[in-house]
């Protein structure tokens, strides 16, 4: 599969598309599969936002979204269902999770960008650079990508996990945070740590990093150690902080997500 990013589109060519409908996506349940023929689809691109995500063998794979066109587009799948994206990385394969998460990377880049910051004109395609430009001033408009650590603290035998008030009740993970202007991802896992937890670490390794489009981000994953202080939340990102044995753990992350493989790493290392 070739990674490319493209706008045009020709109806008579093999296209598969990637739905998305007001932040759920298009799955068919029989298939398994959210990657869509566009054979079985009657599809509203004047009303849809679409961008081309990568080329398979001669297919076209396309991020679409619908939110706006108001129709229904299912005109030959039997059981096609709308699911919370978030829900399909427990259920998906890795190479699943990328393809989807680009086309929903992509398609915010399209939508956010539609327009120049610099001369508030409509932003043009250069097929060559794969990217939005301004026509006043040529300026390069290609996908951002926010960096953000993942920060997972351990004490001897036991691992610091904690609620985030945007989490589900009952979900505890690694704690998180964007890196700033002008900051090493290491110190912002020295930042982070402190301001939502009160706790300062140290020996800090990287782990591993993944690609996190919800809608754009790039998580960088940390194993440090607890060097000093007791646990006080911030309260306002943090409702609830505390260390747990490998063997209590409560309910975490699954290993889809970095955060659930770092979870993953502590448990094999004192189990």
């Amino acid at each position: 599969m070739n990674f490319e990013r493209f706008l045009d589109i020709n109806i008579k060519d093999n296209n598969h598309f990637i739905v998305f409908n007001d932040n759920k996506i298009l799955y068919e349940s029989e298939s398994k599969s959210f990657l869509l023929d566009g054979k079985f689809l009657d599809i509203d691109i004047e009303n849809s936002v679409l961008v081309g995500i990568a080329k398979n063998n001669g297919i076209n794979i396309y991020g679409l979204d619908i939110t706006k066109s108001m129709t229904n587009i299912n005109i030959g799948y039997k059981n096609l269902n709308e699911l919370d994206t978030r829900h399909l990385l427990s259920i998906l394969k890795p190479d699943e999770i990328v393809l989807m998460g680009r086309a929903n990377q992509l398609l915010h880049w399209i939508k956010s960008n539609k327009y120049s910051g610099y001369s508030g004109e409509l932003n043009k395609f250069d097929s060559n650079e794969q990217s939005l430009f301004c026509p006043t001033s040529s300026s390069m408009i290609y996908p951002s990508i926010s960096p953000c650590v993942l920060a997972m603290v351990t004490k001897d035998d036991e691992i610091l996990l904690a609620r985030n008030n945007l989490f589900p009740k009952g979900l505890y993970s690694v704690l998180a945070g964007f890196v700033e202007v002008s900051e090493s991802a290491e110190e912002t896992v020295h930042r982070e740590v402190l301001e939502e937890v009160n706790i300062k670490v140290k020996n800090i390794k990287y782990f591993g990093s993944q690609p996190w489009p919800f809608p754009s981000q790039l998580m960088l994953g940390f194993t440090c150690e607890y060097d000093s202080g007791i646990i006080k939340v911030d309260e306002k990102e943090i409702a609830e902080a505390a260390w747990y044995k490998a063997s209590e753990l409560p309910y975490v992350p699954p290993q889809t997500s970095l955060s659930g493989q770092l979870i993953s790493s502590f448990v094999e290392d004192h189990s």
